[in-house]
């Protein structure tokens, strides 16, 4: 609880809003809250590495965000609710939408119970990485330092501690090592994304987009499944969500200090693990490459004091990579050259990628195939961001296959065990940039007696077209 407050304040300190308490607060509070665990995880750590309690550190971050948003109070705003109500012309639609997300999310909840029962110690990463590690910097006093060793390299002492840091210090608060920590989080990150998507979209692009989009996460089942098993990639996927959609609030709000948010967000994603930092650079090259200089300043504020504990746990306490360590570079350039290896990866990308999801339709074909039927729109405010997350999407998929290339691990085995969990820290920013992008459908309004279909499509172009007229 600790953490989840210390992220809100955190965030209404950073950027504007109300004295009271408005809708949008539920955006700030989801990111927040994911910012706030992040920021706990790094207390304990410090913590660890200086001996000064993590606990006092939270607390300390707690106070001071407190206290900057009490300065802030007086001239507190918040410019998403000076964009006026929006009328729908049939509410009912949007309380259909509102009821299959609810049906939807009823059901990952059940899957995610049931998974949560079955395996309470989560899957094979959970109970060899994440909660072991938790265990060790629980459990571990004055030595903890020793469990990051060589002799259990299956374990991956290289990578980052944001999941494992966090509940080794909510173990350390409660006085035991409860498996209700791990499984908590694991909730909150699995259900956190379809909140974040939600509440993003619908301040940008209107209720229904919103909607649209939290129904598209909430029926991706295996978001929920590897969230009960407590794979570490769902963290990794909301880290991602939350840069895209504090720097599309950026842009589109011209505040600056959700570009700071973004910062933190990528570099959380780093602290997550390995595959972060490689989100951090595709974000920043891309970034670069479309905007330039514009919220670059702000972006590296809010990542570079986290980028900094990072490169202190790598420096001083990881062990080094099983792709680039010693035994890592050996026939790494044999790996580079052998032809075989990209077609295997090409090929069980284009399976996997099928595969993925309960349909039997691949869920990014028919993302592709609707954002052909209603086109991209073309409002300026929104050109920057939607180039950003397409090259950075572009550019992380690329770095996913040349490691897969130069891997030293088996190329079948390798391909097999982790590219869906690869697809799942790349979807929520895919549907993301899919609804910030794709044009509102335009079926006219609803009219009494017309097809439901069409009558919901009338809901969210009235939405998002009155969205795009009355802000800036």
């Amino acid at each position: 609880m600790t953490a989840v407050l210390a992220g809100f304040l955190t965030v209404r300190a950073l950027c504007s809003g109300p004295r009271g308490w408005c809708r949008h607060d539920i955006f700030r509070l989801v990111l927040g809250a994911g910012l706030g665990v992040g920021l706990s995880s790094i207390c304990y750590f410090l913590g660890l590495m200086t001996g000064i309690p993590g606990l006092l550190l939270e607390l300390l971050v707690l106070v001071v965000a407190a206290a900057a948003v009490a300065l802030r109070w007086k001239n507190a705003t918040c410019p998403f609710c000076k964009i006026p109500p929006r009328p729908s012309p049939d509410r009912t639609l949007v309380a259909v939408l509102v009821a299959t997300l609810g049906l939807l999310l009823l059901s990952d909840i059940a899957a995610f119970i049931a998974t949560t029962m079955h395996s309470p110690h989560g899957g094979w990463d959970a109970a060899a990485i994440w909660n072991l590690r938790a265990r060790f910097l629980y459990r571990g006093g004055l030595d903890w330092h020793d469990s990051f060793t060589e002799l259990v390299a299956w374990s991956h002492p290289d990578y980052p501690l944001l999941v494992p840091a966090f509940i080794a210090g909510a173990w350390k608060l409660l006085g035991s090592a409860t498996q209700a920590v791990p499984i908590a989080l694991a909730c909150f990150f699995s259900f956190g994304l379809a909140g974040l998507i939600t509440a993003c979209l619908a301040t940008l692009r209107g209720t229904g987009q919103g909607l649209l989009a939290g129904v598209v996460l909430a029926a991706t089942p295996v978001i929920y499944v590897q969230g009960a098993i407590q794979c570490a990639d769902v963290p990794v996927g909301f880290f991602i969500l939350a840069t895209l959609a504090a720097m599309a609030m950026a842009e589109h709000f011209r505040e600056s200090s959700y570009a700071v948010l973004a910062g933190g967000s990528a570099a959380f994603a780093a602290w997550t693990k390995n595959e972060g930092l490689l989100w951090l650079l595709a974000f920043l090259l891309a970034r670069l490459i479309v905007a330039r200089r514009r919220l670059l300043a702000p972006f590296l504020a809010g990542a570079i004091p986290v980028l900094a504990v990072i490169l202190l746990f790598k420096a001083r306490v990881a062990t080094s990579s099983d792709i680039f360590g010693p035994s890592g570079r050996v026939g790494m350039l044999a790996r580079l050259m052998d032809p075989s290896r990209y077609m295997l990866i090409v090929h069980e990308t284009m399976k996997h990628a099928w595969e993925f999801g309960p349909l039997l339709i691949s869920p990014f074909l028919i993302l592709g195939a609707y954002l052909a039927v209603v086109g991209v729109q073309t409002d300026e405010r929104y050109r920057a961001m939607r180039r950003t997350s397409t090259l950075a999407l572009l550019f992380i998929a690329g770095g996913y296959f040349a490691t897969y290339v130069v891997h030293p691990n088996p190329l079948a085995w390798e391909l097999e065990c982790s590219m869906d969990r690869l697809l799942l820290q790349i979807w929520p920013g895919i549907v993301f940039s899919v609804f910030l992008a794709a044009r509102s459908p335009k079926l006219g309004p609803a009219r009494a007696g017309s097809a439901p279909c069409s009558a919901l499509a009338g809901v969210i172009a009235d939405e998002s077209q009155l969205q795009e007229q009355k802000v800036n």
